[in-house]
């Protein structure tokens, strides 16, 4: 068990801005020459859903679950309800519900499972796994007041966690489903990530969120680290054949992005406007919708996270380049498997339309 900052925690999990101000000019950035403009068609004939949810049942939207299907957390008559809405049939039906609080839940990549963190109280919590047709497969519980989770994108069966006490102190575990084993590790950063099924990636901070990270790679095996090389890193991501490396250019303001495959033979890279809250960088909001592509937000110039005057650059990107589908604000995005549309907002009340691209609120809530 190692103690966190209380500082580098809370930057993780709120990105709380920092009280000192500093005035960085702003760099315009070349676009690279293999960016496509996606054409506008004519005006899309598309009907964007609109439904009406009581304010005090609505809990939160946990994402897409196929092209048709959005997992909502409905709490209503002392129970909680995870339902799924059909768009084609306008339809909803009921995966699971529970007499406990649920906090937070996570659809896998495979579409099959959906991770449930539900909790009684502050000091516990309970991880469960839910099968899309409402079964709890298994179950864990912890001693916890925060807990971070990232699961493995192609392996449902293997989970990390941290979890985070009152005092801000933290334990790190990995979950084998098959082996139904919870491992206790030693790392010196609570927020690693999955790299493959052996090893997990850790993050060295610097002295100074604006000076990124180191990446090492720690092995589940013998728990050994090993150096990368990788410096400057803001955000590693494994989204399943592919790793999402993000970088920082201090110099040039820029956020140095790069699409590898695991096996490194194919690779695309390409720079977006850096966004800074003043103490560190702010990488973009983006959603996995393959295991080699995903759809990115990111600012049209460097800026400083709290100048909402802008719009930002929505754009689909694969290890054969960019496709650029319109500008929208800066917004959170959870986007379908076949990247027709969008959730957009920390509600994801807003609907988007990628081509051509047209947005609208499709989530209200009465009073």
């Amino acid at each position: 068990m190692k103690k966190a900052f209380i500082l580098l925690f809370c930057a993780i999990f709120l990105q709380a801005c920092a009280d000192i101000e500093t005035n960085i000019p702003k760099n315009e950035v070349e676009k690279p020459s293999d960016i496509d403009i996606v054409e506008v068609d004519k005006p899309t004939d598309k009907e964007i859903p609109s439904i009406l949810l009581d304010n005090n049942a609505f809990q939160s939207v946990v994402g897409w679950m196929s092209n048709e299907e959005i997992v909502f957390i409905i709490a209503e008559k002392g129970q909680w309800l995870v339902r799924s809405y059909n768009v084609s049939t306008n339809s909803w039906r009921t995966i699971y519900t529970t007499t406990t609080p649920i906090i937070q839940g996570t659809i896998h990549p495979s579409k099959e499972m959906i991770l449930l963190h539900t909790s009684k109280d502050s000091s516990t919590a309970e991880i469960q796994f839910l099968h899309k047709n409402g079964y709890v497969s298994q179950s864990l519980s912890f001693e916890s007041a925060e807990i971070y989770m990232d699961w493995h994108p192609t392996n449902p069966n293997l989970v990390v966690f941290s979890t985070f006490y009152e005092d801000w102190s933290y334990s790190t575990f990995v979950y084998d489903g098959v082996t139904q084993e919870l491992t206790s590790i030693e790392v010196e950063n609570p927020f690693v990530k999955w790299y493959d099924e052996e090893k997990l990636m850790v993050f060295r901070w610097s002295d100074s969120g604006l000076d990124g990270s180191e990446l090492l790679l720690y092995s589940i095996l013998d728990g050994t680290l090993k150096t990368t090389g990788e410096e400057k890193i803001l955000d590693v991501t494994n989204i399943g054949e592919a790793i999402v490396y993000v970088q920082i250019n201090e110099e040039k303001k820029q956020f140095e992005y790069r699409l590898e495959e695991l096996n490194g033979t194919k690779k695309y890279e390409w720079v977006t406007p850096a966004v800074s809250n003043y103490s560190e960088w702010v990488t973009s909001s983006m959603s996995i919708i393959s295991p080699t592509e995903f759809i990115l937000l990111n600012a049209k110039e460097f800026r400083n996270q709290d100048d909402d005057n802008q719009q930002s650059v929505l754009s689909k990107i694969s290890l054969d380049g960019q496709q650029i589908l319109g500008e929208t604000n800066e917004q959170p995005i959870s986007c379908s498997p076949n990247a027709e549309n969008c959730l957009g907002g920390f509600a994801k009340e807003n609907w988007i339309i990628t081509n051509p691209m047209v947005e609208k609120k499709w989530i209200h809530l009465n009073e």
